[in-house]
């Protein structure tokens, strides 16, 4: 079991979604002309493709546009029988309610649709929905229903949430120490620094500043 477990998110603006979508699609191109993009299928054939991809999040077309944020938290320090009644399940919904409530923060002026990768779950999208506007309310959010719409979809269509999962693929890397372990995947190397060169991380386990395009959160748990 890995120590460190990462979630994260892509915010754009809709109006940027086809064109974002069509890149990420086109960039993957020839080496990957069908398939899901994910961290654990990165491979030496298959490398230069997925920089290309990577570099899509930082081409001047999506610079302000496209942004990613990600929330780092220590397992080790869950405490599923106090705090989540024994369930692990309510323990991981928890850290999607804080990244999610993240974005509300930092977009105070955004209405989000979110999408999640699909699992196996008890909890429905819409709870999270109304957990989130709920918390909002309570703590000023003075935005009608701000999360408008919460909904699973199918990674495997969505080259959103296949970029997604590059990159806390390539923080969980640094961070489990994956990226030091003898015989570890050369080209995973590579793209795990190449991805924290490009977004000017010195340090995953220090984290970034709370804002900006490609951050990395840190939570503090008790």
């Amino acid at each position: 079991m890995n120590r460190y477990l990462v979630l994260g998110g892509l915010i754009f603006n809709t109006e940027k979604r086809e064109a974002l979508f069509n890149r990420l699609r086109a960039e993957r191109l020839p080496e990957l002309p069908k398939g899901e993009m994910k961290w654990g299928k990165v491979s030496n054939s298959k490398l230069a493709a997925y920089k290309r991809v990577v570099d899509v999040f930082w081409d001047p077309e999506f610079a302000d546009a496209v942004h990613f944020h990600s929330l780092v938290a220590d397992s080790s320090k869950f405490d599923h029988k106090r705090f989540n009644q024994g369930n692990r399940e309510i323990g991981f919904n928890k850290e999607v309610f804080q990244i999610a409530n993240k974005f509300g923060g930092l977009y105070q002026r955004g209405l989000f649709h979110v999408y999640l990768d699909k699992r196996e779950t008890s909890q429905r999208p819409d709870e999270l929905r109304l957990i989130l506007n709920r918390y909002g309310a309570k703590f000023g959010d003075a935005r009608d229903w701000p999360y408008r719409r919460c909904h699973f979809r199918d990674s495997s269509i969505c080259p959103a949430l296949q970029m997604v999962d590059v990159f806390i693929g390539a923080i969980a890397f640094h961070m489990n120490g994956h990226i030091l372990a003898e015989g570890a995947s050369p080209s995973k190397i590579e793209l795990a620094k190449y991805i924290m060169q490009k977004a000017g991380v010195r340090s995953v386990q220090d984290g970034t500043a709370r804002s900006g395009k490609f951050t990395i959160w840190h939570r503090k748990l008790k």
